[in-house]
C-alpha cells in the first residue's frame, strides 16, 4: 500500500511522473510532524507599491499551531522581511526573459535566492533538516515562487515533502496540482487558524518593523502587548472590514490600547471602509494614535463618490483633531489620510473616473488609483474569461490591469489618470488645490481637462 508521502502516478505509456495530492487542511496538517520550515516566497510582480507591508500572518499563527498542537519545532524564512532601514531588495526576475515584447518588467521583490540557497545549506550544515516544507502565498497571482522554491528545497535537501496553502490553492486548485508538479501537497480548502495568535519568536533576533493583526483572534490585545515587548510598536489589521461589528471587535481593543496608555500606532492601508466609519467613536480611533487612514471607496448607485458619507467621516476626523480645514481643503496633522480609487474594472467610464479623482481630492485632501484584481470564480472573472480567453493566474495581477481593453479604456488611458493624480495630489503649503473649486482658474483647468487639452 502506497504511504501518504507517495505523490506519483503509473502510465503503461511511459515514466512515472509526479503528481501532487490534493488534501483538506485537517488531512494535510496531520502529516506534519518534528521539524517544520515555514516559506514566505518572493513577490513577482511589475509594480509593489506597498511592499514593506508584506508580512505573512498566515505562517506565523501557523507555526503557533504546528507548535502547540504538533509538537513539531517550527523555523521560518520570510524573503519579504524589510531590512532595518524598512526596504525590501528588488531585481529583475528572470520571468521576464521569457515575456513577450511589450509586457512590462517582472521584478523580483525580496530576499534574492542566494540568500535562501545559503539558509538550506547553513539548516543542512547544522543537521537541521526540515520533515516538511509550508510554502503560502498572500494572492493566487503571485504564486511564480512558489514552484522555484520547491525546486531548491527538493535539490538541496531531498528529505522534506513541500506544501502549499493559502490563498493561491484555495482559489486555483487545478492551477496548483498541474503547474507545481514538484509540490508534494496540495490544500485545496483554507487553514482555521483563527484561535491561533501569531509567532514573532520565528523571526529570531530579527524584528520586524510592523505587527500583522487579526481581530478574529481571541485576544488582539494581548497580541499587542507581545508585540511591543519585541519591540514592535506599529500595527495594521489585516481583516476585509476592520470597523465591522466595531463594538465587539475593535472598539474594546483601542479602549485597552488607551486605557494602558501603550506606545502604539495603527496604519489603517486596508479595510478601512468609509461607510462603516465610526464617526461617533473618531475620538478614539485619534486617542489610539492611528496615523494613516487611507479610506475604500464609497460610491452611490450611480458609481459616483458617495460626498455625504466623506463629509461625515471628514468632519468627525476634523472634530478630533485628525485632520484640520485649510481653505476649501484638508490639513493632515501628522497623519496620513486618503481615498482609495478604483480602477481597472470591467466597467470604467473615463469621465467618471476623472471627476469621482477630483471629488476624492476635495472631500478628503489625497486620492490614491487602486486597481482592480478580479477574484478567481467570481463575475468578474467569468466576464474577463468571456473575452479573453484562458487566463492565467498571474494575468489577474491589479497592476496589470487585467480588465483594460476589453473594458474600453487603454492601459495608457490609465497611465494618464495615474500621472493626473500624481499631479492633482501635489501639495502647495500643506494642502492640495481644489480643481472643483468657484475661482477662475479652477473652472479654467476644469474646462481644460473636458476638452483633453492636455494632450498637446
Amino acid at each position: 500500500m502506497p504511504s501518504a508521502f507517495d505523490r506519483t502516478q503509473t502510465s503503461s505509456s511511459g515514466p512515472r511522473r509526479p503528481t501532487p495530492q490534493l488534501l483538506a487542511a485537517p488531512d494535510a496538517l496531520a502529516l506534519a510532524r518534528e521539524r517544520v520550515l515555514l516559506v514566505n516566497p518572493p513577490v513577482v510582480d511589475s509594480r509593489y507599491p506597498w511592499v514593506k507591508w508584506n508580512q505573512p500572518l498566515d505562517l506565523l499563527k501557523l507555526g503557533t499551531f504546528l507548535a502547540q498542537t504538533r509538537g513539531c519545532e517550527v523555523r521560518l524564512f520570510d524573503f519579504m522581511l524589510p531590512t532595518p532601514k524598512g526596504t525590501v531588495p528588488r531585481q529583475q526576475s528572470r520571468i521576464s526573459q521569457d515575456l513577450p515584447p511589450g509586457e512590462p518588467v517582472r521584478w523580483h521583490y525580496g530576499q534574492p535566492w542566494e540568500a535562501f540557497d545559503a539558509y538550506l545549506a547553513a539548516l543542512a550544515g547544522h543537521e537541521w533538516i526540515p520533515d516538511s516544507v509550508w510554502i503560502t502565498t498572500l494572492t493566487s497571482f503571485w504564486w511564480q515562487s512558489v514552484p522555484l522554491v520547491a525546486d531548491r528545497v527538493k535539490n538541496r535537501l531531498r528529505r522534506p515533502f513541500v506544501v502549499v496553502c493559502g490563498n493561491y490553492p484555495l482559489l486555483e486548485t487545478e492551477h496548483a496540482a498541474r503547474f507545481c508538479p514538484n509540490i508534494d501537497i496540495v490544500v485545496r480548502d483554507r487553514v482555521d487558524l483563527t484561535c491561533c495568535p501569531p509567532d514573532f519568536s520565528l523571526y529570531g533576533k530579527q524584528t520586524p518593523a510592523f505587527c500583522a493583526l487579526d481581530l478574529r483572534d481571541p485576544q488582539p490585545a494581548g497580541d499587542i502587548e507581545r508585540a511591543m515587548r519585541r519591540g514592535m510598536h506599529h500595527f495594521v489589521f489585516f481583516n476585509e472590514n476592520i470597523f465591522a461589528d466595531f463594538g465587539t471587535l475593535l472598539k474594546p481593543v483601542l479602549q485597552e490600547v488607551v486605557s494602558n496608555k501603550w506606545k502604539a500606532w495603527f496604519h489603517g492601508i486596508c479595510g478601512v471602509e468609509t461607510r462603516d466609519f465610526p464617526v461617533d467613536d473618531a475620538q478614539l480611533l485619534a486617542d489610539a494614535h492611528f496615523s494613516e487612514l487611507h479610506f475604500e471607496p464609497a460610491l452611490n448607485e450611480n458609481g459616483m463618490v458617495d460626498e455625504q458619507t466623506y463629509r461625515n467621516v471628514m468632519l468627525a476626523c476634523r472634530e478630533t483633531g485628525i485632520v484640520s480645514k485649510r481653505g476649501a481643503g484638508w490639513e493632515a496633522r501628522g497623519h496620513d489620510i486618503s481615498g482609495f480609487l478604483w480602477i481597472g474594472q470591467p466597467h470604467d467610464d473615463s469621465r467618471e473616473l476623472v471627476w469621482n479623482a477630483l471629488k476624492l481630492l476635495q472631500l478628503v485632501g489625497m486620492v490614491i488609483p487602486k486597481p482592480y484584481s478580479p477574484t478567481p470564480g467570481s463575475d468578474n472573472h467569468a466576464w474577463l474569461i468571456a473575452r479573453a480567453g484562458e487566463v492565467q493566474p498571474e494575468d489577474t495581477s491589479p497592476h496589470r490591469l487585467p480588465c483594460a481593453g476589453w473594458n474600453g479604456m487603454a492601459k495608457s488611458d490609465y497611465e494618464d489618470l495615474y500621472r493626473l493624480t500624481a499631479f492633482l495630489n501635489l501639495k502647495v503649503h500643506s494642502h492640495t488645490f481644489d480643481f472643483l473649486g468657484d475661482t477662475y482658474l479652477a473652472k479654467t483647468i476644469r474646462r481644460a481637462m473636458a476638452g483633453r487639452r492636455w494632450s498637446l
